[in-house]
């Protein structure tokens, strides 16, 4: 596939992306196309062109900014917030540092959130406190709206493996609560063992014919092993994407990555094969007119007729 090729497929990728209101995707693959654009001088209009992409990423930017904007938490002076904490009594003289957890949580309750994170971050160091201290980390940065760091920093503590197994599962379940009574659905995953390996496709992007729908057995949920049809969104070689609107949570909660699809039909209008895919990527949809719904992306691994 030669350059300008490439290009046009993933700038058609990125506008279904805005369009969708998965608005980081779109910055990614419009900042990959313009890394691509700098690759070659031969490109024509190739400095009306870049431009024109870095304007595109800085309205997505803005965008981004506008929806993820915190309220700001009430100014008060040092005095004020010394009275907070002290407002508040967690003291457990078998626990060092016991204290400024007390005083850290009332600090939030306050909505003093930058003070309070500053000192809980202290406390991760007290194994006995450490528990407590993550999950308010987690409420203190959900109160103030950053969703999005909030759940990078909860997958930095699981890569790192910063908190046992029992300990990192009780976080991730009071991370789940602070979402869900946010009304916001995030796919964070549990304890993971080990790192699912995406499959290598044994086909030729280019011998794929363009698909419009597929259908498959569900692998997990309430509705397991029932046949699913979905129409495509959008195909990009051996990548096709669909919808699931959010009111059918029993289809999405049946959805996980790093599973294989066996025996899934594809429908295209030249033609109805089977195969097997990889389901590689579910995203909740947090901006635009389909905001809540779930976007999932499959990877074609083979065809066999």
């Amino acid at each position: 596939m030669d350059l300008i090729t490439r290009i046009k497929m993933a700038f058609k990728e990125a506008e279904l992306y805005r369009s969708q209101g998965l608005l980081d995707e779109a910055i990614d693959k419009y900042t990959a196309i313009e890394a691509l654009i700098k690759t070659s001088k031969n490109i024509r209009q190739r400095k009306s062109i870049l431009e024109k992409i870095a304007s595109r990423i800085d309205e997505l930017n803005q965008k981004v900014k506008r929806i993820s904007a915190p309220t700001p938490p009430p100014k008060v002076t040092e005095d004020a917030q010394t009275l907070m904490k002290e407002m508040f009594t967690y003291d457990d003289p078998d626990a060092k540092g016991s204290s400024s957890l007390g005083g850290a949580i009332a600090l939030a309750k306050f909505g003093q959130y930058d003070k309070a994170i500053e000192e809980l971050n202290r406390l991760l160091e007290y194994k006995s406190l450490r528990l407590e201290a993550a999950k308010h980390i987690l409420s203190c940065w959900m109160h103030q709206n950053y969703v999005d760091y909030a759940v990078t920093l909860f997958q930095k503590w699981k890569k790192t493996q910063f908190f046992p197994p029992d300990e990192l599962e009780l976080v991730r379940e009071h991370f789940r609560e602070l979402l869900s009574s946010s009304g916001i659905q995030r796919e964070i995953g549990g304890i993971e063992l080990q790192k699912t390996i995406e499959p290598d496709s044994e086909i030729n992007e280019e011998d794929i014919l363009d698909i419009s729908a597929t259908r498959f057995s569900l692998p997990g949920g309430p509705r397991k092993g029932e046949r699913v049809e979905f129409e495509v969104s959008f195909q990009s070689g051996k990548f096709i994407q669909f919808i699931v609107p959010r009111r059918e949570k029993d289809l999405i909660s049946g959805l996980h990555t790093g599973v294989m699809l066996k025996d899934i039909v594809f429908y295209s209008p030249a033609a109805i094969f089977s195969g097997t895919g990889f389901l590689s990527s579910k995203k909740a949809i947090e901006a635009g007119p389909k905001k809540g719904d779930f976007s999932f992306s499959i990877k074609i691994i083979d065809i066999k007729s």
